[in-house]
């Protein structure tokens, strides 16, 4: 490809934007780098990258026609923001450099990228607020989706192991299940004396959780218990645990008052994805978009 295969109202997208836009379009669908693309793959990549930088590269001219531009302490928080996840700003900047960015590209990339967000927030934000009629036959309409599902509340004890300490972890579990068998002590007592998890100050009270919060392993032994229930030792990643369910919810039916802001919350959102494609479609229909040679050899 060359530096320049398409322009939109007379912009050029770079080849660097391109191939920028078909990595992380590569890891999005297929969770894979560009080179490890099959040939099928490849080319849907590539048609949704084109798609997708066009749609941008229109939006931000119109962030720029109406001033929706990120100013620079906006630039400046969202630098620092990027910059610790690096061990330092020198990190940073080295690695900007072997990617062959220097600063001034990066912070145009960076003053495109919020700008593009601001303005398909404004867009969006044009969505009416659905009516209670609207809101009710959502409601009515997706019964399965109106409950609330069982919970527990679960305390644990955990020992951590490794591979080579998961004798001793296993003897120091067994030994605080027979002080619990014993009563010697309390749960709550001996969590907060020997739980390695940050639960142990609350007597290792993890509060309400539902299904899928832990674990596997876990998970399925807290839901099995029955309330005031202690469980046999159980093995994890994380090491050797004990468990007691202290209380229960099962599952019920939200009434249309409780879940009434979440089901406005997500119809407004779904309108204005539409309304945001339908304006971006429209952009699209009035601009001059060529293709200087195929985006792809």
């Amino acid at each position: 490809m060359s530096e320049q295969t398409i322009t939109v109202n007379g912009t050029p997208i770079s080849h660097f934007d391109f191939i920028n836009a078909i990595q992380s379009y590569s890891m999005e669908m297929f969770r894979k780098t560009a080179e490890q693309l099959s040939d099928e793959e490849t080319e849907q990549v590539q048609e949704v990258a084109v798609e997708r930088i066009i749609a941008r590269e229109l939006i931000f001219q119109q962030a720029l026609a109406e001033g929706v531009i990120a100013d620079d302490e906006k630039i400046k928080q969202e630098t620092v923001k990027v910059m610790s996840n690096f061990p330092s700003p020198e990190e940073f900047y080295a690695t900007l450099e072997k990617a062959g960015i220097d600063r001034d590209c990066y912070y145009r990339m960076i003053r495109q990228d919020l700008s593009v967000n601001m303005m398909t927030d404004k867009k969006a934000s044009d969505a009416d607020e659905p009516t209670d009629e609207v809101v009710q036959a959502f409601y009515d309409a997706n019964p399965e989706k109106m409950r609330k599902p069982s919970q527990v509340r679960a305390s644990h004890i955990l020992i951590k192991a490794t591979d080579d300490e998961s004798g001793e972890a296993k003897e120091k579990i067994e030994g605080i299940q027979k002080q619990l068998q014993a009563e010697e002590s309390s749960f709550g007592a001996l969590a907060q004396e020997h739980s390695a998890c940050p639960s142990s100050a609350k007597g290792g009270d993890l509060g309400f959780f539902g299904p899928g919060s832990m674990v596997k392993e876990f998970d399925a032994v807290a839901f099995a218990l029955k309330t005031g229930e202690t469980s046999d030792i159980v093995k994890t990643a994380f090491g050797y645990h004990l468990i007691q369910v202290t209380d229960r919810q099962e599952e019920q039916s939200l009434n249309l008052d409780e879940i009434k802001p979440q089901i406005s919350s997500f119809l407004k959102e779904q309108e204005g994805a539409k309304l945001l494609h339908a304006w971006v479609e429209e952009l699209k229909t009035n601009a001059e978009i060529n293709f200087s040679e195929p985006v792809a050899e």
